[in-house]
């Protein structure tokens, strides 16, 4: 695997995260009607995965 494709897969668990918390809170999980604390943490950790994601393109095909 290298460090392109390593990128790849965290900008796409970084999405999917993201869409899977705010799709959470269509269906009315949890007891805050927006955005919650955990929600936010959660996003928070998403993203920084999806940044980490994109540092990580730029470095090419050299092994993970």
């Amino acid at each position: 695997m290298t460090k392109r494709q390593l990128g790849i897969l965290f900008i796409l668990a970084g999405t999917g995260a993201s869409l899977a918390s705010f799709a959470l809170d269509l269906l009315g999980g949890g007891q805050f009607g927006g955005i919650g604390p955990a929600q936010q943490k959660a996003l928070l950790a998403a993203g920084f995965v999806v940044l980490v994601g994109v540092t990580l393109l730029p470095l090419g095909d050299k092994p993970a």
